[in-house]
């Protein structure tokens, strides 16, 4: 009988097999890094079973440290069959094998990205834009989850160009956000636009910390 650890290994060797453009980050999580982002694939245990779901995940790498940019996904998004039903995969190679095609399929056809070599920003930004438009989310656009992702989206482009970053947060602030909804977030709106404001203002320490994250043991695999 196969051994827990040596199942799944086999079952993580055929997932980076077939994402050969991500790195093995451990066991369950396949990453690549672009500009100040990582993204990749999760396989997530299901609690109270001997099953796994994989999701496509998106990962900040400006926070203060690599634990805190891996502790909450920007993107985590499941994967769901022809019956609409999400892939609850057994962790028994052979029934493994039953879901791993259909699964990877479906998984390559939504997130292209993860088989390129160079990734466009464009790529990224599409991923979540699609993202915020999911059920979960377009249902209140103008509230603090939405902007969250303009948020992700101007710290993006502030990798690249202060110019840029100030049109996005410009255009952010022409937004009438949903200020209740903020502070059941616990977010002062006016606090939340000069902090946007400040981060640009200091793009070189943000730039700085991207690459102490970068150059961190715990990501560089």
């Amino acid at each position: 009988m196969t051994n827990d650890k040596t199942l799944k290994n086999k079952i993580a060797s055929d997932w980076q097999t077939n994402f050969s453009e991500l790195t093995v980050f451990s066991q369950n999580k396949f990453y690549k890094m672009t500009g100040p982002l990582v993204f990749g694939i999760d396989l997530v245990k299901l609690p109270r079973t001997n099953e796994y779901r994989p999701y496509f995940v998106l990962y900040p790498l400006w926070k203060k440290s690599v634990k805190e940019c891996l502790d909450v996904p920007i993107v985590l998004q499941e994967f769901f069959n022809k019956k609409d039903f999400q892939f609850d995969i057994p962790y028994e190679y052979d029934k493994h094998l039953q879901y791993f095609n259909e699964v990877s399929q479906i998984i390559k056809k939504q997130y292209p990205l993860l088989l390129e070599k160079n990734i466009h920003t464009q790529s990224i930004i599409k991923t979540i834009t699609d993202y915020s438009k999911t059920k979960r989310f377009s249902l209140a656009p103008l509230s603090y989850f939405q902007a969250e992702f303009l948020q992700v989206k101007m710290k993006i482009a502030l990798y690249k160009s202060m110019s840029e970053a100030q049109k996005i947060l410009d255009d952010i602030k022409k937004i009438n956000w949903d200020q209740s909804h903020f502070q059941a977030c616990g977010v002062n709106l006016s606090d939340w636009l000069n902090s946007l404001q400040n981060e640009i203002d200091n793009q070189d320490q943000f730039l700085k910390q991207i690459e102490i994250n970068k150059s961190d043991k715990k990501i560089q695999k």
